[in-house]
């Protein structure tokens, strides 16, 4: 659990929106933000759900009370629920993040990863705000705003039995779909130029020059890790920079810039007798086999497909993929 600092809070205003895609994310984020329904934010890893979360925050009626961030996947499961709302264990009474949290936003980053009893509980707060602490009977009500975030769309979940249906249909109202940086080539120029400022002042160097290829290079390229991968990037070209000029050997990216996919026929004779989960799962192991081979590591791999570890951990289990 994470609280942040008011003044580390960014507002819409810090989001680079260029694009046609991210300024009609901003103005749809804008007007969800003066709301107090649950708030969905879908998107790849990397993509900037996070950011989207706090402005929305900081536009809010609650930007003056606290504003707490849970990554779900690292609850651990025997403590889930009373990190959740708290715990009564004789004379000791220990608050959860939502009670804490009263008046303010909760953020549930990753929220797919919750189990599914908890993600039961959770469902009964999201509709009337009451809880109730472990090992207690007594009923508690905590005023917050709810935001989940998921790195792939919370309907597939829901089809693998990983989220519950009600409790998807009670988040699938106000959703937010962050668009990949491989969509927003007119916010990869600005995005440049706002990082390598804020790089060369923790380095405290002078902020380096760049040549026109060298933008349009990072305009191509696939960017699976999207703006987080972007500024780890120009972090290290800033690092390695000579007379205060980035070149593209200096961002030392694994790949080369994507060319567009060929889209190849098939029979579908090669399916016979195969119902559509039997397609997919036969063709989602073939993909993790050719990608693990060059991801060895179940935490690079999980950055390089846009899932979290845990997901990837459990899909290479079920394919016996791996060790």
């Amino acid at each position: 659990m994470t609280e942040n600092t008011p003044h580390f809070m960014p507002t819409f205003a810090d989001i680079v929106a260029h694009s046609d895609k991210m300024q009609a994310l901003v103005a749809k984020a804008q007007k969800f933000a003066l709301l107090n329904a649950p708030l969905l934010i879908q998107g790849e890893t990397g993509t900037g759900k996070d950011l989207i979360a706090k402005a929305c925050h900081q536009a809010s009626k609650r930007k003056a009370n606290k504003f707490i961030a849970v990554n779900c996947a690292g609850l651990p499961s025997e403590d889930a629920e009373s990190e959740m709302f708290g715990q009564a264990k004789g004379d000791k009474t220990s608050i959860g993040f939502f009670e804490y949290a009263d008046g303010g936003t909760v953020l549930l980053d990753s929220v797919a990863e919750l189990s599914l009893p908890l993600q039961a509980k959770l469902l009964r707060f999201l509709t009337d705000g009451t809880f109730r602490r472990v090992g207690e009977e007594q009923e508690h009500y905590a005023d917050v705003r709810v935001i989940c975030t998921a790195l792939q769309s919370l309907q597939y979940a829901v089809q693998q039995g990983k989220v519950r249906s009600d409790l998807f249909h009670r988040l699938n109202v106000l959703t937010l779909d962050v668009p990949p940086l491989r969509e927003r080539q007119q916010d990869i120029k600005p995005l440049t130029q706002l990082f390598i400022q804020q790089i060369s002042q923790n380095l405290n160097i002078s902020a380096p020059k760049f040549t026109p290829d060298f933008i349009t290079y990072l305009q191509h390229y696939n960017w699976s890790g999207n703006v987080r991968e972007l500024y780890n990037a120009l972090y290290r070209a800033c690092s390695l920079a000579e007379n205060h000029q980035l070149n593209i050997q200096g961002l030392n990216l694994p790949d080369k810039p994507t060319q567009p996919v060929e889209i190849r026929t098939f029979s579908l004779d090669q399916f016979s007798h195969q119902t559509l989960d039997q397609i997919m799962a036969n063709f989602e192991h073939q993909v993790l086999s050719e990608f693990y081979k060059k991801y060895p590591s179940t935490r690079k791999l999980a950055t390089r497909l846009g899932l979290s570890h845990t997901a990837i951990a459990n899909k290479l289990k079920t394919y016996g993929i791996g060790k």
